[in-house]
């Protein structure tokens, strides 16, 4: 089992909303978020991680802001479902090469799926669905 601290940043509410806030009724009032801590996600029905990588697709910091840009939107919107138990840990750090962000978001990946969890990337270039995939293989599925 990883230590999943040695993979993720946290996410940076303030840049998210401007610190402006959410109303109870809105979607980032009714996840558990890694701002400060990595939170429980024991029960968590679906866990949402986001990948800055971009180097795969011949880019590069690009797509740095893109899982903040689809947070921003998501956290906004009406929560409509209370039985399903959502939670948001962060991003995954990109590596210093390409395969260390490949191998980050393996075992990050692999963690989660060893924990049942459904998972919804967010962000990255199309080539992470190679290293989502090794994480399926490692786990046998």
């Amino acid at each position: 089992m990883y230590d999943l601290h040695d993979f993720l940043e946290p996410v940076l509410l303030h840049t998210i909303n401007g610190d402006n806030g959410y109303n109870d009724g809105q979607f980032a009032k009714h996840i558990a978020l890694y701002n400060t801590e990595i939170p429980d996600i024991t029960h968590a029905d679906i866990v949402l991680v986001g990948v800055t990588e971009s180097r795969g697709a011949g880019v590069f910091n690009s797509l740095q802001s893109a899982p903040d840009a689809i947070r921003r939107q998501l956290y906004q919107l009406h929560f409509w479902h209370k039985d399903v138990t959502i939670a948001d840990i962060g991003n995954i750090k990109t590596g210093a090469t390409l395969t260390d962000s490949y191998a980050a978001v393996k075992a990050v990946l692999a963690e989660l799926l060893r924990m049942n969890k459904t998972v919804v990337i967010l962000g990255g270039s199309h080539d992470i669905t190679l290293a989502q995939y090794f994480a399926y293989v490692e786990l046998h599925r």
